[in-house]
């Protein structure tokens, strides 16, 4: 039998390790060449051990002897040539090499499926290696890849070169992940947008590095993306009526527009002036648009809920339909396509105050990647803050992702993916019964539970049902604030308790369904999910008996005793619950989460003293170290969050709180579907920094926070308040500070003063602000006008003339078209920047989308009183069935615990075979906590092993490993692989402030590289030293310094240094100082990639060269040597770049300079994504101040044409003037001209 099954199981590992070097990128080293070399290597062995007599068979024990000792080598390889058709086997052996070549130029995704890797999931056992080399698929080109590169002529420019823009429609296939990011905003703090904003700066310059190592260095980047950042602010502006025309944005966006330079410079690590944001009038409010420095487009689109349904799922169905239905499938070209496309876009949902990097995107894509089933993916997410509810739930996110997210991505599918960071795939949520039902408003009172109050958990539950797969990367770190009051913790766990086991409930109810539709989910996944469903409904009856059997044992209550003491405050928590205001039962809960956590301090005292006297004779000890080494393992297993297990001990002493007062508090109050977090918040006014005082220390913000915990401060004003809900409260040393409502009648009052003062005139009827003396109308008065106040003038109460106060009339607003002339548009704190005008079709986008899905709901009382009642109605329902479960339960442990006690039937005793040890008596409250929480723990820590063992493959495969590291005096001609060239990118693209100006005047701002001539070449300008004297002297205004411009300039830099490494034929180690003295503030690694491409082939360093000419010759034919020298401010590289280009292919078209539209129209639909690229032209006189309007396209073509008789032409310009759809069409955009160009 050994021998029998030794090759079989030998074969079973060859194919298992096959597979698995090709999902780790090592296909060549470790698949290719021993499968190739396993045949002739075997055979060599096998003739090599003939002239040993045989002793190499005499040494493995073998007694077969396979020719014989007598017969000469000589002889033996002519027979056996003759008879065996050598010859023929090396024939068929290159024949094998030609055709299975293709294994030797893999192109498959990391970690692909096995499906895609070979034809077939078996192999033959009797010629393995042929059959794992022949099995293996062709990676050949995705079949949607339509995009045509063709070579430019010289004469010509590559527009690449120069505009990010046109690098992106050259770079893009139908196969390049499209992503969108979508991040929500509402209340969030400053620090909070801050981390947001860090992290989509982080993916500009990531994005921009791979495409700028793509154009300029020719490698083939495989985890090259898109990206658009998008920000959907949720009540966006200032409260105002249908009717009221003059509102502002809120002091949200005012501090969201402050704070781009702040998370802008610290991504840099330099002070940065981003341009001011573009602002475009919408039917749902309007939209800013920034140019980061990457090129990549950043847009805050700002709702107006008098226009638009607020909330998150309603921000998710913008984004979901916008970039779907109308970007998407807007683009001419064929349905194969926009079906490739769409598997190949995807949305990343954030929240706003999420923090990420680059690479854990990446990983999501890669899942994405090698499956096309899976609808969603999301990564751990790691809260971030201070306190002991921070503490807790570190902890408790540790645990949930180890085990919980763990087991369900094994097992089956994960139910939620959150919707603080997570990538959703285009198709699949394009499918109709996952966005279209995505879209249905709460009709019944369980679809507020289920729809609103989690969103994201309901969006998985729809792909899951739709046969979608929802998984979980766990080497994908996110970092996201948790709530640090008690308060908000409880009312966000409020929202969240109920909205899960909703969607639980759901799913299990559409089991059938589910599994039918869905392969990832087996009937066995779905009894596991209805275990932990039951489980979670005893939770809290299991947990009272705990705290029962704990005063029983550790202070030797009386049963009955113990259970009427522990009922007494969970009673009276309920009814709070039911009857008293929200503050009053978090205070009270709040209270007795302490008490609880000493009760279980006790507990843990009395566990350890019972470990210590029974040893492993007791289900509590043989339970709690599992449950220990369970955590430890874990923690050890995911080291980078090791520290997480440190915070395991306020876990247990919460579990009373957590596990018990929580799951009540969120049933009790089912009715109350508020947000429950953010609510209160306001924002800092746009002047707040620069009044704000910073001398309160840092022990009264500590006591602040602390007794913030027990009290209401929202309607208690002092400096420390105590109270107990509503029941009493103390006030120590009062505040001086004045109540809201105080500064408001005051306000009130001293403008009725002004205005007492400012009353009407008499002046024929006509209202002036001052009252005069009783003269005729048309008479003139002889002295000067005596200027009284209103209630000093006698004559203003018994006069004839008729008088008219302004206080008592009615203002009437001015209509205003709000889509191209807001109030709102003109405020000073959205920054000075451009202007545009919607296009029209996008208009009518939104209209139909809002009138179809988004209108704003009315408010209708008594609507409102039936959807209360409804959901009271289902709140006392769910309370009576979790009441009588968990009373059932308690009553079914109490009676057995109540006759163990008396009997001892029940009850039975360990077996202990340890001297000196005596068993421990098993009580049914053992048994219940141990099936409860002991079973599921255990299933999820060994699916968690396996979990781990594949983000170990997924981490292996994307990580670059370097066998040996070359040193000084290595091999030369060695190529930079395509890690080490965007690396080189990332540092040439990094601005610098002693690369470029940081600091200069409005008026004589240094350009960003002077230094550098058009041949690439170093340039000695005059006052070097001066400007650098400057520099370290005065703080003033910054440029806009975008990445292209700092890479431009180390890019003619690195051209220069790889001639004169040619020129020059230096060694390695002269190349490599020359290389750290003119790249010092570069990392090694970046230096050591300079090295060896100056070390490569001439064809490598040729093509860079060639690269660098191109683009001086690019800037010498468009003729922006001087404007990328500018001083203006506001004047990007690619605002420069397209200017010239736009300027240029109007020329073409016939259209002078300065005569363009001035308008910059948006192109339609078929070009959607390039609808916010338009910039502003520094060579157009149009943004000249004091000049004409610009005409009309006819009138640019009557220009151009001067021979048509103008009669005729007069009469065809007014008929198209008329028509204003067909005159939109005729307008020559900037768009045009650059494809004229």
């Amino acid at each position: 039998m050994i021998v029998l099954n030794a090759p079989i199981l030998t074969q079973c590992r060859c194919s298992s390790f096959n597979d698995l070097n090709i999902h780790l990128c090592l296909q060549v080293a470790c698949f290719s060449v021993p499968l190739l070399l396993s045949f002739p290597i075997t055979v060599g062995v096998l003739i090599g051990s003939y002239s040993g007599h045989n002793e190499l068979f005499d040494f493995w024990g073998s007694g077969i002897r396979w020719v014989e000792t007598e017969t000469s080598i000589g002889t033996f390889l002519e027979h056996f040539t003759i008879v065996y058709w050598i010859p023929v086997g090396i024939g068929a052996f290159v024949s094998l090499i030609y055709t299975a070549g293709h294994i030797w130029f893999p192109r498959c995704v990391r970690m692909a499926t096995t499906d895609k890797l070979f034809l077939r999931p078996l192999y033959c056992g009797i010629l393995l290696e042929q059959s794992m080399m022949m099995n293996r698929r062709r990676d050949e080109d995705e079949l949607g890849e339509h995009k045509v590169f063709k070579e430019d002529d010289d004469d010509e420019i590559q527009s690449e070169l120069l505009d990010p823009s046109a690098a992106k429609d050259k770079l893009r296939t139908d196969s390049t992940p499209m992503i969108f990011i979508c991040a929500t905003m509402w209340h969030e703090t400053e620090n909070e947008m801050i981390q947001m904003l860090k992290s989509v700066f982080r993916m500009d310059c990531d994005q921009s590095a791979r495409r700028t190592a793509q154009i300029f260095f020719n490698i083939t980047d495989p985890d090259y993306y898109e990206f658009e950042a998008h920000v959907f602010f949720d009540d966006a502006f200032e409260a105002h009526a249908h009717d009221d025309y003059e509102y502002k944005v809120n002091n949200f966006v005012k501090q969201l527009i402050r704070v781009m330079d702040i998370a802008a410079s610290a991504v840099h690590n330099t002070v940065m002036k981003i341009p001011p944001p573009e602002k475009i009038p919408t039917p749902y409010g309007g939209r800013l648009e920034w140019k980061l420095p990457g090129g990549n487009l950043f847009t805050a689109h700002l709702k107006d809920k008098a226009k638009i349904r607020h909330r998150k799922r309603w921000s998710q169905v913008m984004s979901m339909y916008f970039f779907l239905g109308y970007r998407l499938l807007a683009e001419k070209i064929p349905l194969n396509r926009k079906q490739k496309r769409a598997e190949n876009t995807f949305l990343l949902a954030l929240d706003g105050d999420v923090d990420f990097q680059p690479h854990a995107v990446q990983i999501l894509v890669d899942s994405m990647k090698k499956n096309r089933n899976i609808g969603a993916a999301c990564g751990r997410t790691h809260p971030v803050g201070s306190g002991p509810m921070v503490w807790y739930q570190k902890f408790e996110y540790a645990v949930g992702h180890w085990l919980q997210k763990s087991t369900e991505n094994t097992l089956g599918c994960v139910l939620c993916s959150t919707g603080c960071f997570s990538l959703f795939r285009g198709s699949a949520l394009m499918d109709d019964n996952v966005m279209k039902r995505y879209t249905t408003p709460p009709s019944e009172a369980r679809h507020y539970v289920q729809y609103d109050q989690g969103e994201d958990r309901w969006l998985c539950t729809l792909l899951l049902q739709q046969g979608y797969r929802v998984e979980y990367c766990a080497a994908s770190d996110s970092f996201t604030f948790a709530p640090e009051g008690f308060f908000e913790f409880f009312n966000q766990r409020r929202r969240w308790t109920p909205s899960t086991m909703a969607n639980i409930l759901d799913l299990i109810q559409d089991w059938r369904q589910t599994t039918k539709k869905n392969e990832d989910i087996s009937i066995m996944y779905m009894f596991y999910q209805l275990f932990l469903f039951c489980s979670s409904v005893v939770t809290p009856g299991t947990i009272f008996m705990l705290i029962v059997g704990a005063f029983n044992s550790v202070y030797h209550f009386d049963i009955t005793v113990a259970f009427v003491v522990n009922l007494i405050p969970v009673a009276i928590f309920v009814l709070l619950c039911f009857k008293a205001p929200s503050n009053v039962h978090l205070g009270y809960a709040a209270l007795l989460s302490i008490i609880y956590a000493l009760v279980m301090l006790v507990v843990l005292v009395g566990l350890i003293k019972q470990i210590a006297e029974n040893g492993f004779c007791s289900v509590t000890t043989v339970f709690v170290i599992t449950l220990a080494g369970i955590f430890v393992i874990s923690a050890i297993l995911h080291p980078q969050e090791f520290g997480c297990l440190f915070h395991g001990v306020l876990y247990f002493l919460s579990i009373p709180s957590m596990s018990m007062l929580l799951m009540i508090y969120s049933v009790t109050n089912l009715q109350i579907v508020s947000w429950g977090t953010r609510e209160f918040k306001t924002a800092a006014p746009p002047d707040y920094h620069e009044e704000q005082a910073t001398t309160v220390s840092v022990e009264k913000n500590m006591l602040h926070k602390l007794m913030a915990n027990f009290t209401n401060s929202e309607h208690i004003n002092s400096e420390y308040v105590f109270s107990f809900g509503n029941l009493f409260g103390c006030i120590c040393c009062p505040s001086q500070e004045v109540k809201e409502k105080t500064m408001k009648f005051n306000t009130i009052l001293e403008r009725v003063v002004v205005l007492e003062n400012r009353m009407t005139e008499q002046v024929c009827g006509v209202n002036s602000l001052y009252s005069v003396s009783d003269l005729p109308c048309d008479s003139e008065p002889n002295n000067p006008l005596e200027v009284l106040p209103f209630s000093q003038n006698e004559n203003s109460f018994g006069g004839v003339v008729k008088r008219e106060n302004p206080l008592y009339k009615e203002e009437k607003q001015i209509p205003r078209d709000e889509l191209r002339n807001p109030f709102w548009i003109t405020d000073e704190d959205l920054a000075k920047g451009n202007i545009k005008v919607n296009h029209p079709e996008e208009n009518e986008f939104w209209e139909d989308l809002i009138s179809t899905y988004l209108f704003p709901l009315q408010d209708d009382k008594e609507n409102e009183k039936r959807t209360n009642k409804k959901l009271t109605e289902l709140r006392n329902t769910v309370c009576l069935v979790f009441v009588i479960i968990n009373a059932l339960f308690i009553i079914l442990l109490f009676a057995l615990e109540t006759i163990s006690e008396q009997t001892g039937n029940i009850s039975f005793r360990m077996p202990c075979n340890i001297e000196g040890l005596k068993g421990e008596k098993v009580q049914p409250i053992v048994l219940a906590f141990t099936l409860v929480f002991g079973i599921p723990i255990v299933l999820q820590f060994v699916a968690m092993l396996f979990h781990r063992y594949s983000t170990f493959l997924h981490i292996a495969a994307s990580t670059e490993l370097k066998l040996k590291r070359e040193v000084i005096g290595g091999s030369k001609e060695q190529k930079p692989s395509v890690d080490e060239t965007i690396q080189l990118v990332h540092d040439m693209q990094a601005i610098r402030d002693d690369d470029e100006m940081s600091i200069a005047s409005d008026y004589n701002i240094e350009p960003d590289y002077s230094d550098v001539d058009d041949e690439g070449g170093l340039k000695s300008t005059q006052g070097n030293e001066l400007w650098a004297n400057f520099r370290g002297r005065r703080k003033g205004l910054q440029p806009h310094r975008t990445l292209n411009r700092a890479f431009m300039k180390n890019f003619n830099r690195l051209v220069s240094e790889i001639k004169d490494d040619d020129a020059e034929e230096n060694d390695k180690e002269a190349i490599h100082l020359n290389a750290q003295r003119k790249f010092r503030r570069f990392e090694k690694r970046s230096v050591h990639t300079i090295v060896k491409m100056s070390q490569a082939d001439k064809e490598y360093k040729q093509s860079v060269v060639k690269h660098a000419h191109k683009w001086n010759e690019a800037v010498k034919k468009l003729g922006i040597k001087g404007q990328l020298k500018s001083t203006n401010q506001l004047n990007s590289f690619q605002d420069v770049v397209r200017a010239a280009m736009i300027k240029q292919g109007r020329t073409k078209l016939g259209v002078r300079p300065g005569m363009s539209q001035q308008n910059t129209p948006i192109p339609d639909r078929r070009n959607a994504k390039d609808t916010r690229s338009s910039s502003s032209d520094p060579f157009n006189e149009r943004v000249q101040p004091k000049k004409p309007s610009t005409p009309s396209a006819w009138g640019r073509l009557l220009e151009a044409r001067p021979n048509i008789p103008i009669s005729k032409f007069e009469t065809m310009v007014k008929q198209k003037e008329d028509n204003q759809a067909a005159s939109s069409t005729e307008e020559i955009s900037d768009e045009e001209a650059l494809k004229e160009w």
